[in-house]
């Protein structure tokens, strides 16, 4: 699940791109792939503040594929994403993420029914200066469970600080309904 995203925006006066640039990105990226530098939402010294990481953890088994998502019923146990999801949570802005259909293999963007953006929960890891993060996935909701059975934990607006400033809220996060999405059939 969610092994692209995107954060492509034409309003030049986007909520997106006033994060982009907050971020520290001069060019604006649009599809973003695994190991890709992409913007995170953040705590840093008790202010949210959007900074760029790098999408994937290194893999404790094999070096050359990155981890890119964590199911979300099972990172709070997981010695590999505890810390991080305790004390190192991030939220990923992105404007649609894609996913392919099992069946026909073909390419479908989710994008939000209500908002020009989509903010996935995750959490980051820090390897000296360079950051590094992962996607939470949760169960399918119906929007979404005829073409894959996961789908990136999505948060509204509103639970964006209670995320990364309340110790237990990624635990409602994991299991609150999920957030009303659209799907279009896209190309390529």
């Amino acid at each position: 699940m969610c092994g692209r995203y995107t954060v492509f925006t034409q309003n030049e006066d986007s909520l997106m791109n006033v994060l982009l640039e907050q971020a520290g990105f001069t060019e604006r990226p649009g599809d973003i792939y695994p190991t890709d530098a992409a913007p995170v939402i953040t705590l840093s010294d008790g202010k949210i503040k959007s900074r760029f990481a790098y999408w994937g953890l290194p893999s404790p088994a094999d070096s050359s594929r990155p981890v890119i998502n964590s199911r979300s019923e099972t990172a709070p146990v997981k010695r590999y994403f505890r810390d991080a999801l305790l004390y190192r949570r991030c939220v990923i802005p992105a404007t649609g993420f894609y996913e392919w259909s099992r069946e026909t293999k073909l390419k479908y963007l989710f994008t939000s029914r209500y908002d020009e953006m989509l903010y996935m929960a995750g959490a980051y890891n820090e390897y000296g200066a360079v950051k590094k993060f992962v996607i939470f996935t949760r169960e399918a909701d119906d929007d979404m469970a005829d073409i894959h059975n996961r789908m990136p934990v999505l948060l509204l607006h509103k639970d964006i600080r209670p995320y990364l400033t309340e110790q237990s809220f990624y635990e409602k996060a994991f299991i609150a309904a999920p957030h009303a999405i659209n799907r279009e059939l896209v190309s390529g």
